[in-house]
């Protein structure tokens, strides 16, 4: 095929799943009291409590709902992106943390050992409220989905199938979410979807606890390859995406390649295997520095690591191809917000020669001026009711 079509999808897309958008994640954040989950010795977010003291990172833990308390009655309207960059940018020269942190220090800390824990803590407290309405992460444990419905995506899966038949379908997508790849498993994709991790060739496992029983499972490692009529670029990262740091001659540990972990496979359980001069297994090496998912979160500080070369500046690469080269150009769910993203579809994508469009059932101003920018149609149709005659 040589005609393609680019989507980009935003949290609205998730929305008819159940996942939270913008607003719902931002208040359950600030509900936050610290009883659904703490953290483990390792720094890994877990269920349960599973010591009599509390360790530094559930200290930091602490401390860090704290000051999203401060932050909204203090600073400014919370907001889950932007208190992120406060927290990697602003933080350390706000002299009234001080007074906020003061309580978890010892008398020979500093701030600074709060603060400098607090974006990963962080980053995983917005990871475990990326479930559905049933509370489910992983969706790859569901049934074949057979037409002539889906709940919630009947619509645009009807147009997705017929995108497919003579164009080549890009999905580009802002969410850390798993579900479009559960959407993959139905007559309407068949299966026909890559993501640029491939298994077949790959030296990296991760282990998997089940039954009271472990055991290493082999893990997609990023290739960049992409082979099939339907392809998603998850531009933001992913709540299952990990990375894999080797420690190099010197001694530093550096980060090699970007995994993907699969149900039941903790972030601090990747392996290498490793082999000798003639491609004999020596032993497996493990990761011992990675503890949790790799995504994007933040609206300035994120834009930095676009341009990391092991996986987000391969994605965003892809994306501004893809939008030269489409015929046309899909926006779904996106509020509009991300000025770096804004820039590229302006700057990549030839709204003046090309059709786009807008599917947004509740636009705001934000998406209403960018589609007088490009020119694009609102569809302010649900996603389950969506049909192809809409994009003309």
């Amino acid at each position: 095929m040589s005609k393609s079509v680019s989507l980009l999808l935003g949290a609205g897309f998730s929305a008819p799943k159940g996942y939270p958008i913008g607003n719902e994640l931002n208040e359950m954040i600030l509900a936050c009291d610290g009883t659904e989950f703490t953290f483990h010795t390792s720094g890994v977010l877990v269920g349960e409590i599973t010591q009599n003291y509390r360790n530094h990172y559930e200290i930091t833990f602490d401390f860090l709902r704290d000051l999203i308390k401060f932050y909204s009655e203090n600073v400014k309207y919370f907001d889950y992106e932007e208190f992120y960059d406060y927290l990697v940018e602003k933080a350390y020269s706000d002299e009234n943390i001080k007074a906020v942190g003061k309580k978890f220090l010892r008398e020979d800390q500093e701030i600074d050992s709060l603060l400098n824990n607090a974006p990963s803590i962080y980053a995983q407290m917005v990871g475990f409220y990326l479930k559905d309405r049933e509370g489910k992460i992983y969706h790859d444990n569901e049934e074949h989905a057979g037409k002539f419905t889906l709940t919630g995506y009947t619509g645009i899966l009807n147009c997705l199938e017929i995108w497919g038949q003579t164009s080549i379908v890009h999905v580009h997508t802002l969410n850390h979410d798993l579900y479009f790849e559960r959407l993959s498993v139905s007559d309407w994709i068949q299966g026909e979807l890559s993501d640029g991790f491939q298994e077949i060739g790959s030296n990296y496992y991760g282990k998997l606890l089940h039954d009271d029983r472990s055991y290493l499972v082999k893990l997609s490692y990023y290739s960049e390859g992409y082979n099939t009529k339907y392809r998603l670029y998850k531009l933001h990262g992913s709540r299952d995406y990990g990375i894999y740091y080797t420690e190099a001659s010197d001694g530093v540990l550096r980060p090699e390649v970007y995994l993907k972990t699969r149900y039941g496979v903790g972030f601090g359980e990747f392996y290498k295997e490793l082999m000798d001069e003639n491609g004999k297994p020596l032993k497996y090496e493990k990761c011992w520095v990675n503890y949790h998912a790799d995504f994007l979160t933040g609206t300035t500080s994120k834009i930095e690591r676009y341009q990391e070369p092991l996986l987000y500046n391969r994605l965003f690469d892809h994306f501004r191809k893809n939008l030269e080269e489409s015929e046309s150009l899909v926006i779904i769910g996106y509020g509009a917000k991300d000025e770096e993203i804004n820039r590229m579809l302006i700057e990549h994508f030839d709204y003046e020669k090309k059709p786009a469009f807008i599917v947004d059932p509740y636009a705001g101003k934000a998406v209403e001026e960018l589609a007088v920018t490009l020119g694009a149609k609102i569809i302010k149709t649900e996603l389950d009711s969506l049909s192809i005659e809409e994009f003309t």
